[in-house]
């Protein structure tokens, strides 16, 4: 597996301490003259949309000071945008453009902030960095976005999720069902979706409603495994979008079960997700053997159908599943024959 280069590694750290931390939205300032009067403008940038925002009379003190905040951070902006090009020219893992958009739009919804986590695939592409490793490219394709809410704290005052979608893509609409109150999937016209997730409840009803986005989510066995424990990474779109993911081992370990769940007919993606649990397990071997093994063990506690999921995905990676041991490759014992006694 091949590291990314150290000094890489470094601008990326740079770029993830100071994601988020702008104290103004990125913007360009606008003057207008109404009369004789002249008022001041802030235009950003918000996924595939321009949006423009009144700040007041061009005399009054706390507007021109909040103009320079916001001139001050899109001098930063411009920076880490520099910064997310160099990675992104060296070959590190990035969005496509509608999931960089997607993911801006909910970053400055503060979604994450509050909760949202970003699973499956798209959680996956920011873990090179995070790990100091190219990750295999087969394993990194996607064309939908997987969030989970089993974490999310609603207010009163929050924007409809598909009002922030269309942000990103004004194509974003809602894909329907029959027991459907809410929707819980949202599809762009070029059929990028995404799909809204959380764990069981009491009464383990699905689906569940998210009342203050104005959407439901898919409620799925072992997905409050993926949100309980998270860290911050870069999406490397734009000036870098901080989101939270799963740990790179949560994340390997929920895949791990998740495989023994497909349908037979979902062969590609029970392949994809022991591809990328693989790999995962594989960095953590060399880097935290005794993390991967308690993390193995501890999840392997919480139940029969745990234990039996992890082991048995192990196994058709050749990996030895017993508890308390790392899963490293099986190697197969050498049969020495035996010399007759004269």
């Amino acid at each position: 597996m091949k590291q990314i280069p150290l000094n890489l590694q470094t601008l990326y750290a740079d770029l993830a301490q100071n994601a988020g931390t702008f104290d103004a939205r990125p913007g360009s300032i606008a003057t207008k003259t109404v009369k004789g009067r002249k008022y001041l403008y802030a235009t950003s940038k918000d996924g595939g949309s321009r949006i423009e925002r009144y700040l007041g009379p061009a005399v009054e003190p706390s507007v021109l000071a909040e103009a320079e905040r916001i001139k001050h951070s899109a001098a930063l902006a411009k920076a880490a945008r520099s910064t997310v090009s160099l990675l992104k020219q060296a070959r590190v893992p990035a969005p496509s453009i509608v999931l960089g958009r997607v993911l801006e739009v909910l970053a400055n919804a503060g979604l994450f902030q509050r909760g949202v986590t970003l699973v499956g695939t798209a959680a996956y592409q920011t873990y090179g960095c995070l790990l100091g490793v190219y990750l295999p490219a087969a394993a990194l394709m996607t064309n939908d976005i997987d969030i989970s809410v089993a974490e999310f704290v609603g207010k009163s005052g929050d924007e409809d999720i598909e009002a922030t979608l269309k942000r990103a893509d004004p194509t974003f609409t809602p894909v329907w069902s029959v027991e459907d109150k809410l929707p819980k999937i949202f599809r762009s016209s070029n059929g990028f979706s995404v799909d809204i997730l959380t764990c069981y409840g009491r009464g383990r009803k699905t689906p569940v409603e998210v009342t203050s986005l104005k959407c439901a989510a898919e409620a799925l066995s072992y997905q409050e495994y993926a949100a309980e424990v998270v860290t911050d990474a870069v999406a490397l779109y734009g000036s870098g979008v901080l989101v939270r993911v799963p740990t790179p081992v949560r994340y390997a370990i929920h895949k791990l079960i998740v495989a023994q769940q497909r349908k037979p007919s979902s062969g590609a993606k029970k392949r994809k997700d022991l591809m990328q649990a693989m790999e995962l397990i594989d960095i953590r071997l060399e880097h935290d053997e005794d993390e991967l093994r308690d993390e193995l063990d501890d999840a392997r506690r919480r139940g029969p159908s745990w234990k039996s999921a992890i082991n048995a995905s192990l196994r058709e990676l050749g990996r030895r599943a017993e508890q308390g041991v790392p899963p490293v490759p099986v190697v197969a014992k050498t049969l020495i024959p035996r010399t007759r006694k004269k």
